[in-house]
């Protein structure tokens, strides 16, 4: 019994040593899991935004192309292909498809300006499909430069991006491009206050 209680001292230090071993290396291993699994978060949520932007953008651009051929806005820049309205209802689909994982992976600021951003463009769809809209068709332009921005500017905070607080880089080109143009006589569709 003298020997054991001789040298419980060192085993005492053993096992103080081997405790804070074990302390130590699991905290490590957690901070190196919390930070995989955020660096695997974020890219999925870079991939959700990035691919609902697309989206978006096929959207716009199908529309624009469809307004374009409809004679809603006077295009000097019209560089042809054909588009029909299937071409900007499979586009929504898609869209509305790519929505669902930003709903589930965006943050609420990030979720709004989307939301904002495929809201102005389905007034610019409306316009494109000749269907009445709360806006004009150079209102819904700059409308949908500005919601752009916003997203963009709402993501990369999310993904914790630097970047200029001003969203002039995000602006839409067709947005600047118009602004320089007076209003088109026939761009204005009849509004629809319920719209």
């Amino acid at each position: 019994m003298r020997l054991f209680l001789l040298q419980l001292p060192a085993l005492v230090g053993l096992l103080i040593g081997a405790l804070a071993t074990y302390v130590a290396t699991a905290a490590q291993e957690r901070g190196r899991w919390r930070r995989q699994q955020a660096a695997r978060w974020d890219e999925r949520r870079i991939t959700a935004y990035s691919d609902y932007a697309h989206a978006v953008k096929k959207v716009i651009s199908i529309a624009v192309r469809l307004a374009a051929k409809r004679g809603v806005y006077e295009d000097d820049l019209w560089f042809g292909g054909e588009v029909n309205e299937a071409d900007l209802l499979m586009a929504e689909e898609e869209r509305t498809t790519r929505w669902e994982a930003v709903l589930m992976l965006g943050d609420d600021a990030v979720v709004a300006a989307a939301r904002q951003w495929h809201q102005v463009t389905f007034r610019l769809m409306r316009l494109a499909l000749g269907q009445p809209s709360d806006l004009t068709w150079n209102e819904a332009v700059r409308a949908t430069g500005q919601a752009r921005g916003r997203f963009y500017t709402a993501a990369r905070r999310d993904l914790g991006v630097k970047f200029d607080e001003s969203s002039a880089p995000y602006e839409w080109q067709m947005s600047k491009w118009l602004i320089e143009r007076p209003e088109d006589k026939n761009t204005a569709v009849a509004r629809d206050p319920v719209a």
